[in-house]
């Protein structure tokens, strides 16, 4: 148990939700609809909200142990400066607990970064919350694999 313990915390991955691409398909511009794109393990879904649009991107795949996922939020085609939570979460299932990792959004050029330790392989769901300055909290969710 320590070896594979070791091994999951040996597992580094850094993942970056600010490019230009990310940006503009939250101002609008990316075809309209909601997508959710995964190629090669790296995630753009883009969600919406009590009319905010929340774009949530990675630059490379997202694998076991540290993560960084970037969250961008939008109304109307402009950034939206709010408070922002993150939280990924596995079902219990037979022979394994219950998994959660939380975390909060810091904020860098109108986006909001958080370290995710995304434990072991298979389906994460999330839920990314924020607070705006109308003190109203909206909620997003959806999953990514491993």
């Amino acid at each position: 148990m320590r070896k594979f313990t070791s091994i999951l915390l040996g597992t580094i991955l850094s993942l970056s939700l600010a490019n230009a691409d990310g940006m503009r398909c939250g101002a609008g511009k990316c075809g309209g609809s909601m997508k959710s794109e995964k190629r090669n393990g790296i995630i753009h879904q883009t969600k919406e909200a009590d009319g905010y649009k929340v774009v949530i991107t990675s630059k490379k795949a997202l694998t076991v142990g540290n993560n960084d996922i970037d969250i961008a939020l939008f109304k109307n085609g402009k950034e939206v400066d709010a408070k922002v939570k993150v939280k990924f979460f596995m079902p219990e299932m037979p022979g394994m607990p219950y998994m959660e990792y939380k975390a909060k959004g810091k904020t860098k050029n109108g986006v909001y970064n958080s370290t995710i330790n995304l434990s072991m392989g298979g389906t994460w769901q999330y839920q990314v919350k924020f607070k705006t300055s109308d003190d109203e909290v909206h909620k997003v969710k959806g999953s990514v694999n491993l």
